[in-house]
């Protein structure tokens, strides 16, 4: 459990620093900055955060808004996976 959390927050991380140094990425941005974090993940950092349902759901649905929306920002896309 507690790895999950730190793989997460370093995921988060990542991403927010990407984020404040390009202020609100695009979802472009966010895709490319995800592909390089989860290549960057072991393969048992990614089980455990596929394993928490809601972490998982939230991705998915991030990812798949911002597939259809590549130049919608990232802020949206996470408001619409909020939903």
């Amino acid at each position: 459990m507690i790895r999950t959390i730190l793989a997460a927050s370093l995921l988060i991380a990542g991403l927010a620093a990407a984020r404040a140094q390009t202020g609100d990425m695009s979802c472009a941005d966010y895709l490319r900055a995800d592909a390089q974090a989860q290549a960057s993940m072991s393969a048992a950092d990614k089980a455990m955060i596929a394993a928490d349902p809601q972490a998982a759901a939230m991705d998915a649905k991030m990812r798949a808004y911002c597939k259809a929306n590549p130049k919608a920002s990232s802020s949206e896309a996470a408001m619409k996976a909020m939903q």
